[in-house]
């Protein structure tokens, strides 16, 4: 399982030098719908091979569709909202600013002290003084990363 886990990661890195690259003959919107275009074929041919091989999965889905309340539609909306817009962020800091390891290392870090913060503040987690000191030399590392000079 771990040799998977890295291996994904792995790949995931490469993802941000890969577009560096395209993005140097497509602008951020085309390569934003082309990428979701393949994605989106992608998980199209994954539900027609579990919808054909599975049996009743297509309406099981249209069954959990139908009893989703207004709420979580909401929050499916939000979250495709978020997620767009994350995107074109992303790629535009890709294309225009800094490097994509530096993007990178910057949004992993920071969601990761943000992730931290929501455990401390709203599921009041308790974490211990090295845990503590951990996350004071994530920030100090994402500070002296992000410095241009």
């Amino acid at each position: 399982m771990y040799s998977f886990l890295v291996l994904t990661s792995f790949l995931k890195t490469l993802n941000p030098y890969f577009r560096k690259h395209i993005l140097n003959s497509l602008e951020s919107y085309e390569y934003l719908f082309l990428n979701t275009f393949v994605v989106s074929l992608f998980v199209f041919i994954y539900f027609l091979y579990k919808s054909i091989f599975h049996e009743r999965s297509f309406e099981k889905l249209l069954d959990k569709i139908y009893n989703l309340t207004i709420l979580e539609v909401i929050y499916f909306i939000l979250i495709a909202f978020i997620t767009v817009t994350s995107s074109i962020a992303i790629i535009n800091f890709d294309k225009y600013y800094n490097t994509p390891l530096l993007n990178s290392l910057l949004s992993k870090g920071i969601a990761a002290i943000l992730l931290i913060l929501v455990g401390v503040f709203i599921y009041n987690e308790k974490y211990n003084y090295k845990q503590v000191f951990g996350i004071f030399l994530t920030i100090v590392g994402l500070f002296l990363i992000s410095c241009k000079k």
